[in-house]
């Protein structure tokens, strides 16, 4: 494109005069004008190739791990822990930082259900002490709550939106009550309160919010 630089216009015309002033307009570079739009691909190479290094990393070490672990003939299989520590990592890397798309609310709950996930496994290999299914699981689905009540507040003109979330956390919950029901949690107190603070936060939502609560679950059950 070529510009005229006493009138100070562009010219998509392949002319060397301006037709306005009929002066010597100064010739556009095609490279110029194709700089003017920055690469927007090139983040997501960028990104790609440390994923990939860091996949890569991630396959050695965890193959170096577990060759220690069985050459030292330790009792423990402390290498189980640092694969689950490296696959938390490369679900970071892969779904939390390179997945534009997927929305902060599931980056957060993904994050946080294999977080709780990889310190079910430590607790396994430790020797199961329960420590984990007792106040780990709990309390990850109170912190849930309360960052539910905050978003609420934060997002309220769009509060109805995490109704959704509420009866997950109420499922959730009931699954730990139900398995304190046959031993597997020993010390279900956090988990009675993790139900009791999802049930009254629902039911609290789904009374004040009246129609915008009605309608949002109608909407996402496909209730008529």
């Amino acid at each position: 494109m070529n510009k005229c630089l006493h009138c100070g216009v562009r010219i998509m015309d392949q002319t060397d005069v301006c037709p306005l002033c009929q002066c010597v307009v100064e010739q556009g570079d095609d490279d110029t004008a194709r700089e003017r739009y920055p690469d927007i691909r090139l983040k997501g190479r960028r990104l790609e190739l440390v994923s990939r290094i860091a996949l890569f990393l991630a396959i050695v070490l965890g193959a170096l791990a577990v060759t220690l672990n069985y050459m030292l003939d330790s009792e423990m299989w402390w290498s189980v822990i640092v694969i689950g520590a490296l696959a938390y990592l490369m679900l970071f890397l892969f779904y939390i930082i390179a997945n534009e798309h997927a929305g902060y609310r599931s980056k957060v709950i993904i994050g946080v259900v294999c977080g709780a996930a990889d310190l079910v496994v430590i607790d396994y290999v430790l020797g199961f002490g329960h420590w984990s299914l007792d106040y780990v699981i709990p309390l990850v689905l109170l912190v849930m709550d309360i960052m539910i009540i905050v978003a609420m507040f934060i997002n309220i003109r769009n509060w109805q939106s995490y109704l959704l979330f509420q009866i997950v956390m109420i499922l959730c919950s009931g699954v730990c009550v139900v398995l304190s029901l046959f031993d597997v949690i020993r010390h279900p107190v956090m988990s009675y309160v993790a139900l009791g603070l999802s049930s009254i936060m629902f039911l609290a939502t789904f009374i004040i919010g009246g129609r915008r609560a009605r309608n949002e679950l109608k909407r996402r059950f496909h209730v008529m």
